[in-house]
């Protein structure tokens, strides 16, 4: 069963499992005779990575995503700040498949009463769908774990050395076995640190130890990305089941600058006589920012998501706010494409400050460096931006809706 119900002063609870994923990415995939790991090949607009890491992210009873990776791996630092908050990597990759997925579990220190979906960077392709039924069958009595797996579509030969077949195999009992592979952390471990039989995927690792693995049936979709004509479909299929709409929200805000208060922009602390005057940080240019993303995706203002009245916003960090409006956003389905932000005010100069204001929104964003643009203009001493009482910034931001 997927819940234990345990007692506690004579009161009954139930306690619901954990489910984590551990994509293995620490292959170099030779047979694809590219620059550089397949994993970090594009399909589209983004890396193949990217899009297989996007297909857990997006599921919300997923607690943990692992991304294992070669411990030299010159690749992964440059994605992997844009990632959703529930991403982590591990440069803990070994020589063969079992030995990152064992090296893995070790490291992210799971429980091991959790289930884990053993994934491969390469299947960018797994319907969500599938993702549920095999969640679904893990909660079926006397089962240790399940797969996603494919019938055979094709007659199957047995061939000897020189080629020669020996026999036709019926068909209607082998699957070809896909990933995610689930299993419980400790049950798993224990698997593949049973030398006793070869181990060709984690439910090969489970079966030599007589564990019951059940078969969840998958697309046939779901394929393993190995050759360029390989990535020539993913890229395809990705793009068949994005059916993007383009969405554009514009965002403004203004704070007056007072005493006796840090002046905070884009999440950096700027040296300043004065700070802005605000019931959170008032940092004005990640409320534009935040403002514009809740226009794009229709979802109310800011006041309606945090307003003044409420004392629990009291002193607020803005980049906190702002990241709880994008995983709203990314719950309702969208994908943040970029972001323009215009600061208005006569001082300070903010030149040594820009770069990492830039790399603060990006991060707070999840999205890479190159798709934010900031700049900061005066207001020519004009109104009451000019006369210095204040700050106003502008933003502008374009969403896609996915599905």
């Amino acid at each position: 069963m997927l819940g234990n119900t345990i007692s506690e002063k004579g009161r009954s609870m139930t306690t619901h499992p954990h489910f984590v994923v551990l994509i293995c990415a620490a292959g170099v995939g030779s047979r694809m005779k590219a620059h550089c790991p397949k994993q970090y090949l594009h399909l589209g607009r983004k890396t193949m990575l990217r899009h297989t890491v996007r297909r857990f992210t997006q599921v919300d009873w997923i607690d943990d995503v692992v991304v294992v990776v070669s411990p030299t791996d010159p690749y992964i630092d440059r994605i992997a700040s844009h990632w959703d908050r529930k991403v982590r990597v591990l440069k803990v990759g070994g020589r063969e498949r079992a030995h990152s997925v064992c090296n893995g579990l070790e490291a992210s220190q799971w429980k091991r009463s959790d289930w884990v979906f053993v994934h491969d960077a390469a299947r960018p392709c797994v319907p969500q769908r599938e993702l549920l039924a095999l969640k679904e069958a893990l909660s079926e009595e006397g089962i240790d774990g399940a797969i996603l797996a494919q019938p055979m579509a094709d007659t199957v030969k047995e061939v000897n050395a020189e080629g020669v077949i020996q026999k036709t195999l019926d068909r209607s009992a082998l699957r070809r076995a896909a990933t995610p592979q689930a299993f419980r952390v400790g049950d798993l471990r224990n698997a593949l640190q049973n030398p006793s039989k070869a181990i060709t995927d984690d439910a090969s690792a489970m079966e030599a130890l007589g564990k019951k693995v059940k078969v969840v049936p998958s697309l046939s979709t779901n394929f393993k990305v190995t050759e360029p004509l390989d990535r020539e479909m993913a890229t395809f299929l990705l793009g068949r089941k994005m059916k993007t709409k383009i969405r554009v929200g514009q965002g403004y805000d203004s704070h007056r600058l007072v005493e006796g208060r840090p002046l905070i922009l884009a999440g950096v602390e700027v040296p300043f006589a004065k700070g802005l005057d605000g019931h959170s940080d008032a940092d004005v240019i990640l409320h534009a920012v935040t403002d514009a993303l809740l226009g794009a995706t229709g979802l109310g203002d800011i006041g309606r998501h945090f307003p003044p009245t409420d004392p629990k916003w009291k002193g607020a960090n803005s980049a906190d706010l702002l990241r709880r409006i994008v995983r709203k956003a990314k719950e309702a389905g969208y994908e943040i494409i970029n972001c323009d932000t215009t600061l208005v005010a006569e001082r300070p100069k903010l030149l040594p400050y820009k770069p990492q204001m830039r790399a603060n929104i990006a991060r707070f964003l999840g999205i890479d460096l190159d798709c934010v643009s900031l700049k900061a203009k005066t207001n020519e001493k004009m109104d009451a931006v000019g006369r210095r009482d204040g700050m106003m910034a502008f933003s502008v931001m374009l969403v896609e809706k996915v599905g």
